[in-house]
């Protein structure tokens, strides 16, 4: 934590009420810390890891990695809460969670998917990020990580998982991103080869988070739906997602419902 002394911590107060700055903001306006013994101060406080501001290792999209208090964080701790406290029927953990956008709202949701994917990692959860859209890649970007290798490599060709995802930034989190064009994109999703290759990934990862885009009930089911021989539920919707983007960062406001959210 910061050591300050009485006067230094009135003097920040007094600039806090004045501006309406954050405690390390007025704390660095005042000189009496720097930005990266903020920054340290507020993963000691918070339980984790937060990357300075300006890391090109991550999009400033994905705040999660760097603003806690952001509106959009928030909302990605908010959610996973949500699916880390429920359990399945037969009282183990929930591993899986899918986000799904509505029509031009994908991009919205793929920006909070990137987010709580983050927001889980920084929990402790070993996460896996899947990127399912292979028509339309975007999560490899958002973590500045190639796109040669991916979901379409492995429902084409086949291989592990662990020898194609990828590391990022984030301590804890993994991205399996979408993988180069194929022109038999729609048949790659067939059902049973979709969950033969995704169904595993559970093994290997406490989390797995399925960035869906607008994809049919047909996928997420295949994602999510219960292995052979096995008698847990079916996904269920649990929610929408909420989320304030600001103009600048996701390309509009506020938009009050981004997509529904499947657990299993």
């Amino acid at each position: 934590m910061l050591s300050l002394s009485p006067e230094a911590h009135r003097q920040i107060e007094h600039r806090q009420a004045e501006t309406g700055l954050l405690f390390g903001e007025a704390a660095v306006q005042l000189g009496f810390a720097t930005e990266e013994q903020v920054r340290r101060a507020i993963e000691l406080q918070q339980g984790f890891t937060v990357l300075p501001e300006g890391d090109e290792r991550v999009d400033p999209l994905v705040v999660a990695a760097f603003a806690p208090d952001d509106p959009i964080a928030v909302t990605a701790r908010d959610i996973r809460a949500i699916v880390t406290r429920d359990v399945r029927p037969d009282g183990s953990p929930l591993q899986g969670i899918a986000m799904i956008g509505i029509d031009d709202e994908t991009l919205h949701t793929t920006v909070l998917t990137a987010n709580l994917a983050v927001a889980c990692a920084q929990a402790g959860y070993s996460t896996l990020l899947v990127d399912g859209g292979i028509g339309a890649p975007r999560q490899h970007g958002l973590f500045r990580l190639p796109n040669r290798t991916g979901l379409s490599t492995l429902l084409s060709s086949g291989g592990r998982v662990e020898a194609i995802a990828q590391t990022t930034a984030i301590p804890g989190l993994s991205l399996l991103s979408a993988g180069p064009s194929v022109p038999n994109a729609s048949e790659l999703f067939d059902r049973q080869r979709l969950a033969n290759t995704l169904d595993p990934l559970r093994d290997h990862y406490g989390l797995v988070i399925f960035d869906a885009g607008p994809a049919s009930a047909t996928q997420l089911e295949a994602c999510f739906g219960p292995r052979r021989g096995d008698h847990r539920r079916a996904p269920q919707p649990v929610g929408r997602a909420r989320a304030a983007q600001r103009r600048g960062r996701a390309a509009g406001a506020c938009h009050p419902v981004l997509g529904s959210i499947l657990i299993d």
